[in-house]
């Protein structure tokens, strides 16, 4: 085999320079290591190594736009393509960290990466603002940047405006006059609410906060935890008890069923876990956390209701935790539930249904094995429905192969 590092020692210095050369004409990527290997060896003046960085970030960041307008144009591109433009702009970012740029890179680059990021279908819409937020450094940066987003009524866009107004330029009266004229969802409110919080305006705070709650659109989460907190300091139990409940009937969950009974006073208690069971029991769509309270707090008639009465959303995917634990309590009604689901699914004739069939016979065979004790049963039942089904359907004894353990 050809060994070229002795073919390379026996040349001559001329004949060495003169390889060099050639490869370096003939290979930009060997020209940029060559200038890499030169400015690591200290072989580059003051001038050169500044003329070597400022075209390597011409021309890196001129492509890394140019992949970005094309994405913007088609809605997407090549993924290697995608791998340029990182490993493109994180080389700019940090020839410009490292102060091996002009300042003046700054704000040509945020200008080119604001028109390709309002275009907004490339798909680098978050890099691209992850990047302007490292290249922007001044005031006058984020002003630029104001410049770009204000034309745009989007709501995300003015969001960005007050974040640069609040954050970038510390300007909070330009912030709290925007913020004031844009309340429409509950998380503006919230925002807004604990802006005056930090700023030592808490009875105004209070005000916006109460206002959002009756007029705030979309998810008040934040509005409900930070009145709760505001009335529990302010002594008002009473008031903050009634605002967990209705925070419970607007968006009910398991977590505030908890808190609303561990915050009642001893003697209610009973009254508060009553009346959020009863709310649950008369609005069926959230079963699922009536199913978890009867759970936890021992309710096993009330959850054989729901495990075997329900409509199954999921499609008999899998054993919840729920028809384990019921196996053990209602063993009888859990066989049968197993084996109408059993029947349903092998109806379906498809090799994933009854891969999933086979789940439940398992289940089948341990409540008659395991809790019953009646094998006999078990193998009664495997003879006169499971047995046939396999002769009838070559899939399923396939599959029943494979899967039963």
């Amino acid at each position: 085999m050809m060994n070229i590092q002795k073919i390379v020692q026996r040349l001559s210095r001329d004949e060495l320079l003169e390889l060099a050369l050639n490869l370096i004409r003939s290979d930009k990527r060997v020209q940029e290591r060559a200038l890499d290997f030169l400015e690591r060896s200290g072989c580059l003046t003051a001038k050169e190594t500044a003329q070597k960085h400022n075209r390597e970030y011409r021309e890196k960041f001129a492509e890394a736009i140019g992949i970005i307008k094309q994405f913007n144009m088609y809605g997407g591109g090549p993924e290697e393509e995608e791998d340029i433009v990182y490993e493109h702009m994180e080389t700019v970012l940090a020839l410009l960290q490292d102060g091996h740029l002009p300042e003046s890179a700054r704000e040509e680059m945020i200008h080119a990466l604001m028109e390709q990021y309002l275009e907004g279908n490339s798909g680098f819409e978050d890099a691209i603002w992850d990047w302007i937020g490292q290249i922007a450094s001044t005031e006058t940066h984020w002003r630029t940047i104001v410049d770009y987003l204000e034309p745009l009524g989007d709501r995300y866009y003015q969001s960005l405006i007050l974040d640069i107004y609040r954050y970038k330029l510390g300007d909070t009266h330009t912030y709290e006059q925007r913020r004031a004229h844009q309340l429409r969802y509950g998380s503006d409110y919230a925002e807004y609410a604990l802006f005056l919080e930090e700023k030592g305006d808490r009875d105004k705070a209070l005000e916006i906060a109460e206002k959002g709650l009756k007029e705030g659109e979309g998810a008040l989460d934040g509005l409900y935890a930070y009145l709760f907190k505001r009335y529990d300091e302010m002594g008002e139990k009473e008031k903050a008890l009634q605002l967990l409940k209705q925070h419970f009937f607007h968006r009910p969950s398991y977590e505030l069923y908890q808190q609303a009974i561990a915050y009642a006073p001893p003697s209610q208690k009973e009254a508060v876990k009553q009346e959020l069971y009863d709310w649950l029991e008369s609005h069926p769509v959230h079963a699922f956390i009536k199913a978890k309270i009867d759970y936890t707090e021992g309710n096993n008639e009330a959850l054989l209701h729901y495990v075997t009465k329900r409509l199954r959303a999921f499609d008999y995917s899998s054993l919840s935790t729920y028809e384990r634990y019921l196996n053990k309590h209602y063993p009888l009604e859990m066989i049968a539930h197993y084996k109408r689901i059993v029947e349903s699914l092998l109806a379906e004739r498809k090799r994933s249904a009854y891969r999933r069939a086979i789940g439940f016979i398992k289940e089948i065979e341990h409540v008659y094995t395991n809790i019953l004790k009646e094998p006999n049963k078990w193998s009664f039942y495997f003879q006169s429905f499971i047995a046939p089904h396999q002769q009838r359907l070559p899939a399923f004894l396939d599959e029943w192969k494979k899967h039963w353990d």
